[in-house]
């Protein structure tokens, strides 16, 4: 390895090494005294550094495998006795994935979770966490999973992906570079299944990527330029955001393809299904949570359809996975999702002790009962997760909406944006829905990340000035007023804002309702619709969606992965601040709306950033930060609180479990803790 290598890769690991360390470590479970029921939590403060620093892409040691015989859950030493199953020692890989934990562990038993149905997607994507490597509990490192190692050229130019010698689909098929080279030749470069290329897997000259295979359990990425983040977007190469990986089943999905396929036999498979194409039926077929009987590579794989009332994902036979004592993984028998009507409906379920681990859905609102309820009943302890920053509960406007232009144009003004900001009173949302947690500010890095902007920006127009921000509507032409009070547009129709935002997300509509006040009272009549999930998304991708509320959990990861900064990410098909400059992106220039200078300066810094080392990152996303916050891209209201899927509920007998938490969408958090490792204590 040469010094300059050296020196880049040593800087790598020291940037994730500050990025975790600088986190909110969650508050400590008080002591036995139940608190008073209106007592808030205290805001996390900081999160402990990661034990020892890795080297990303060095491949890791092999580890040997323990001296004894490998062992098995009983109900597959049953299946084993009765002819039904090869052998442990012939299901495992060569080389297993030795997954660490504090105690070995007992087998058996079922982990109830609660989901909100089939547009939960992401809430299952959590447990199994489905990549070819993925983040540690701390945040701090990859590690390796399917994969046994991932090394780059000294160029950073090509990366080598090493699979496991002999691991198996949880059918018993093989698990080879065969299925990776599938993916990459029958589903990403198939116009009917992949319209346009993701940009994590373009060149800089719109060409794609090279993926080459070298042997069965050796395949390379290729890329022209140097790609010093292709690590980090190897970890988020899962089901995330309705997104294909990079590993399929080739052996069962080729009898959906048309390339493999026979004609009359697909077509007979299509009508049968009510699909309209072939393609249709294969991303239907490709989706672990439709298609019970396909092969997974997961701890847990499906045992039915995510539509059931108890979606159950039961004990893989062939994972990859084993403790320190050569116990194959995962402890539990099975996973159950148990469908809800609502969030109001799982947290009772949550509080009465009826769910094993929960934190997706677990409204902050509800901490000081579960509290109570934990020194009560003694069925379950409750920790906080920190994040790495961000905002909850952030507004987001459309600025490429349609439906009425002269809307529209109101929304793309950045002034108008502005002067909404300057209309919402943060400290009463603050108290109200947050308990008093966290802090206003705008959706960036927290304070001490490489990546934090500044004071300056981080608190950048949260200022409470209803005065100041109904003098900037009176400059952008919205000064005249009707009978009651609210603004008029400069064709004499009032100024109706809808503000979208979903059940699930329990800060969305208690937010919605407190800021829709705030508007008002500076003469910007607001409608809130509270929708569901799916709907909420169907008018996200259609550009119908006029603003939103949601929450900017990518701060800590603002070029790979899912990142709400860059327009091309294509977040459940578009991302609302500009559905239209998306397909402008995804169409070459043929369609949608070509982007203003701010937003393809973002995308310059994205892909600027893959090709940077660490020290030059830091300062390529401060200067991102500035962009999006001088722009109001987003509004964020208080951020750096445990309301997005930071208040955990943990059966009183689980172990395994970390006790301070670094929580993340692209950490995949619960799966980065390596549930697989988790049991119930006899």
């Amino acid at each position: 390895m040469n010094k300059q290598r050296l020196l880049m890769l040593v800087g790598l690991v020291t940037l994730l090494a500050i990025i975790v360390a600088c986190a909110p470590a969650p508050t400590p479970v008080p002591p036995t005294k139940a608190p008073e029921p209106t007592k808030a939590p205290a805001a996390p403060t900081a999160a402990p550094a990661p034990t020892k620093a890795p080297e990303a892409t060095k491949p890791p040691a092999p580890t040997a495998a323990p001296a004894a015989k490998y062992k098995e859950a009983p109900m597959l030493a049953e299946l084993v006795k009765q002819g039904k199953l090869p052998p442990v020692d012939q299901r495992l890989p060569k080389n297993p994935l030795v997954m660490q934990a504090d105690e070995v562990g007992t087998y058996g038993g079922a982990w109830r979770r609660g989901f909100t149905g089939p547009s939960d997607f992401n809430g299952v994507n959590r447990v199994i966490y489905d990549a070819l490597v993925r983040f540690s509990p701390d945040g701090g490192k990859v590690e390796m999973h399917y994969a046994e190692s991932v090394t780059s050229s000294p160029d950073f130019k090509t990366w080598t992906v090493k699979l496991r010698e002999g691991s198996k689909w949880s059918d018993g098929t093989p698990f080879t570079t065969d299925d990776i080279m599938f993916w990459y030749n029958d589903v990403l470069l198939n116009k009917d299944l992949t319209p346009s290329i993701p940009g994590w897997m373009m060149n800089k000259d719109k060409t794609p990527v090279e993926v080459k295979k070298v042997d069965a359990v050796t395949v390379q990425w290729v890329f022209k330029e140097p790609n010093t983040t292709f690590l980090l977007e190897l970890a988020n190469k899962d089901w995330g955001d309705r997104n294909v990986p990079v590993h399929l089943p080739s052996k069962y999905l080729k009898q959906f393809h048309a390339k493999y396929a026979d004609k009359a036999a697909l077509d007979k498979m299509v009508a049968d299904a009510k699909f309209k194409t072939w393609a249709e039926l294969f991303l239907d077929k490709v989706s672990p949570f439709n298609t019970p009987n396909r092969p997974g590579m997961a701890a847990w794989i499906a045992e039915n359809r995510i539509s059931d009332q108890v979606f159950i994902l039961k004990r893989n036979p062939y994972f990859v996975g084993v403790d320190k004592a050569g116990n194959q993984l995962p402890y539990f028998d099975e996973v159950q999702l148990k469908f809800f009507a609502d969030a109001q409906s799982l947290n009772l379920a949550a509080i009465a002790g009826e769910l094993d681990q929960q934190e997706r859905h677990v409204a902050l609102a509800n901490f000081p009962v579960l509290k109570e309820r934990e020194q009560k009943d003694k069925k379950y302890v409750v920790q906080l997760w920190s994040s790495l920053g961000g905002a909850d509960a952030d507004v987001t406007f459309n600025q490429t909406y349609a439906k009425d232009p002269d809307v529209g144009k109101v929304l793309a003004n950045k002034d108008f944006r502005i002067a909404m900001s300057h209309a919402i009173n943060r400290k009463q949302i603050q108290e109200s829905v947050f308990l008093g947690t966290g802090e206003p500010r705008q959706p960036v890095a927290k304070k001490g990340h490489p990546y934090y902007p500044g004071d300056e920006y981080a608190y950048k127009y949260t200022e409470y000035n209803p005065t100041l921000a109904a003098q900037m509507l009176d400059k952008i032409g919205l000064d005249k007023k009707d009978a009651e009070g609210f603004r008029l547009l400069p064709n004499g129709k009032r100024l109706v804002v809808e503000l979208s935002c979903i059940q699930a997300l329990g800060f969305g509509p208690d937010s919605a309702q407190l800021i829709a006040k705030d508007w008002e009272k500076v003469g910007v009549k607001t409608n809130v619709q509270v929708r569901e999930r799916a709907l909420h998304f169907s008018l996200r991708e259609s550009n119908d969606l006029m603003a939103e509320i949601w929450n900017q959990d990518t701060a800590g990861f603002p070029f790979t992965g899912s990142t709400k900064y860059d327009v091309r990410s294509g977040i459940y098909g578009n991302i609302t601040y500009g559905p239209r400059w998306y397909d402008w992106y995804r169409s070459g220039g043929k369609e949608g709306v070509e982007p203003p200078d701010y937003i393809k300066k973002l995308v310059e810094l994205v892909d600027k950033a893959k090709m940077s080392p660490p020290e030059e990152q830091a300062k390529i996303a401060q200067e991102m930060f500035k962009i999006w916050v001088d722009n109001m891209v987003e509004i964020g209201t208080v951020g750096l609180t445990a309301i997005d899927q930071g208040v955990a509920v943990i059966n009183v007998n689980m172990r395994n479990i970390p006790k301070t938490v670094t929580k993340d969408w692209p950490l995949r958090t619960p799966g980065n803790l390596r549930p697989e490792t988790w049991f119930y204590k006899k």
